[in-house]
Formats: structure tokens, C-alpha cells, sequence
């Protein structure tokens, strides 16, 4: 039996003992030999605030906060470094009072994607470190995706093969790098080196590359719930629609938030590359290729989770928290996981992340 498998069974007991003594009756099914793997879920370290402290940029910078430093990104505060953000000990206690045995950490945006080539290598190589530390720290609780310089394909491709020695279980990165698509030529050559060590891409979005604020998402938070899934939905279907997914057919790619807007406007692209395109480069409808991808589970209520499952089926779905964010919901995402069929939330709660990611 698994470390994980352990705690799991020991931790589920109590539950199971609590819930019995207080009605006849569970709530909910309860898949109790599963563990739980949060394949969405980020942190900043000290290493990466301090490097960008030093080195602002046009386009990011840290500010003062009422109560917290803060990320300034294109004009929009988009990160608030309260100490979820950078404590791994408070992580992990979060993570017991939630449930969650592992956690696959990532940076999110900005990214690195900041300075000339030394800063973004700089920023890369001191979140990275801190990663492979906090790891170190927490052998059982915690893997890392590395952040690369994706605007200079030769250290990103030494910085990959650096954090792999270094652990790192996958890459980390967002729907576009500095306004350009992931399916740039630019990025040939990482993608290459991505499909020949067989590493899974953690692909999460960023604000949109336009003037958010003539966009009117700058108010409401609406460059995060509309913005957020745009970019998710841009990136993924173009990367489809442009035969990316065909010319690297062994990448494995996540798609965060529940693949944006994607698995609801499946007959709408496919009604699109059928009636609407003068010049497919696919041969098969773009929503057959859901099934190459990974989605993870935080959708925010259980129509919308079960008609993910239905749509991409439930062995390309993982679960995912968005911790430590305001919207981040660990125990949340995890009841109405666990309210699907028990073999379906067993596969989301752990299977599907552990045939992934060969944990």
C-alpha cells in the first residue's frame, strides 16, 4: 500500500466513523481507498518575489496593497501575496483540513515571462529551486511543473532538462507567452524536446494579450472569468484547428478551468470547421480531439462537472483546486467530485493524475 493510499484510509476511517454517528445516512458516496491528487494548484515563492522585486518591467511589477504586496500585470492587479501564497507549511495544513494527499504545484502567470533573457532565466531558476526545495521538504505531499524562459527556446530547453534532473514532473505555462500563441515557430524546438521526454504541459490561462481595459474586463474581475476561459479556449482550439495536436500526436497537455468554454461550444466548432472553413488543416471534426486532452474539475457546481464528463469522458478529467486563490475551492471541488459515480471520482480524485504522471 501507498503512503498515499495510507493516510487516505486512516484519515477516511475517522470521517466515515464522524458521519455515522451523526446519520444513518452519507451525503455523499465516498471513495475512501482513493487518495486525492490537486493537479491545479499554484504558489510564488521567495525566491521569485525577490528576483522580481529587483527586476521590474514595463508590464510587471510589484505594488502596495491595502493589506498585501501585490502583482501589477499589464495594469491589472491580478495576485495579492497574502501568505498562502509563498507558505508551504500553511499550504500543507490546508491541504489535511481539505483532504488533498499530493499537490503539483505551479507559477502561474506572469510567469517568467519578464526582463531580457537573464531576468526570465533568473526568475525561472529561482522558482524552480524553491520547487525542488519545498519538494525536498515534503517528500509525500508535494511535486512541482517547472517554469521555463519560453521566449528563449535555448534556455528553456537547458532550463527543462535541469529541473527534470532536479524532479520536476512536468512544465508549467501559460495560453500565451507575451502575446505570442504556444503554437508560434518560435517554440518548435521546446516542443520537440517536450515530446521526446514523453512530459506533460500544464497550460494555464493569462489575461488576454489586448487592452483589457477598452475590452471592459477591467472591473468585475471579468479578465479572470471571461478573459481566463477565452484564452484557455483560444489556445486549446488553435492549437487543434492548426494541426499542432497532429504534428506533436504524443504531447500531453492540460487544459485548466475545465477546458474554458471548449466542451460547451463543442457543436458550435464543429459546426464551424464543417460548414465555415475554406481551408481545414484537420481531417476529423475539432471536438474528436477532446479525447487528447486533460481537463481538470473546477467548474463550480455539479451540472457543469458531470456534463464535462460526459463530453470528454471521465478518464481525461483530474482533479484541480486553483489554491491558493480567491476562487480556489479544494474542499469544494472535492464534494462534488466525490457526489459522481464512485468509479468515476475515483478516477478524478487520483487514477486518472497517477496514469499521467506514473506517481
Amino acid at each position: 500500500m501507498t503512503e498515499l493510499s495510507r493516510r487516505t484510509l486512516l484519515r477516511a476511517a475517522g470521517t466515515l466513523s464522524a458521519a455515522a454517528a451523526a446519520a444513518p445516512v452519507l451525503a455523499r458516496q465516498t471513495p475512501a481507498v482513493a487518495p486525492v491528487i490537486d493537479v491545479h494548484t499554484h504558489m510564488f515563492t521567495k525566491g521569485w518575489v525577490d528576483t522580481l522585486r529587483a527586476n521590474p518591467d514595463k508590464d510587471t511589477r510589484l505594488v502596495k496593497g491595502s493589506r498585501f504586496e501585490e502583482v501589477d500585470y499589464r495594469g491589472q492587479r491580478i495576485v495579492r501575496m497574502s501568505p498562502e501564497m509563498t507558505d508551504f507549511d500553511l499550504r500543507i495544513r490546508n491541504m489535511d483540513a481539505a483532504g488533498v494527499d499530493m499537490a503539483l504545484i505551479s507559477l502561474t502567470t506572469p510567469s517568467v515571462f519578464i526582463g531580457d533573457e537573464r531576468i526570465s532565466v533568473k526568475l525561472a531558476n529561482a522558482v524552480n529551486d524553491d520547487f525542488a526545495d519545498a519538494q525536498t521538504q515534503h517528500p509525500r505531499r508535494l511535486r512541482w511543473f517547472s517554469a521555463l524562459p519560453w521566449q528563449y527556446p535555448d534556455a528553456a530547453i537547458r532550463e527543462m532538462r535541469r529541473t527534470r534532473a532536479k524532479g520536476a514532473i512536468g512544465i508549467g505555462t501559460t495560453t500565451n507567452i507575451a502575446g505570442k500563441a504556444l503554437t508560434d515557430p518560435l517554440f518548435a524546438p521546446i516542443w520537440r524536446e517536450i515530446e521526446a521526454t514523453g512530459t506533460p504541459v500544464f497550460i494555464h490561462p493569462t489575461t488576454p494579450y489586448v487592452d483589457v481595459s477598452a475590452m471592459g474586463m477591467g472591473e468585475h474581475g471579468l479578465a479572470n472569468t471571461v478573459g481566463f476561459t477565452a484564452d484557455t479556449s483560444l489556445c486549446f482550439m488553435r492549437m487543434i484547428l492548426d494541426g499542432f495536436l497532429d504534428r506533436y500526436p504524443k504531447l500531453e497537455l492540460i487544459a485548466c478551468h475545465g477546458g474554458g468554454t471548449m466542451p460547451y461550444l463543442a457543436a458550435r466548432f464543429d459546426q464551424m470547421w464543417q460548414k465555415g472553413s475554406s481551408n481545414r488543416k484537420i481531417a476529423n471534426p475539432p471536438s474528436s480531439y477532446f479525447k487528447r486532452l486533460w481537463f481538470d474539475s473546477i467548474v463550480y457546481d455539479q451540472a457543469t462537472l458531470a456534463f464535462l464528463v460526459e463530453q470528454v469522458g471521465v478518464d481525461r478529467v483530474l482533479y484541480g483546486s486553483d489554491y491558493p486563490f480567491l476562487i480556489g475551492d479544494m474542499k469544494g471541488v472535492l464534494d462534488r467530485v466525490d457526489r459522481l459515480p464512485a468509479e468515476q471520482a475515483r478516477a478524478v480524485r487520483s487514477g486518472n493524475a497517477q496514469r499521467l504522471f506514473k506517481l
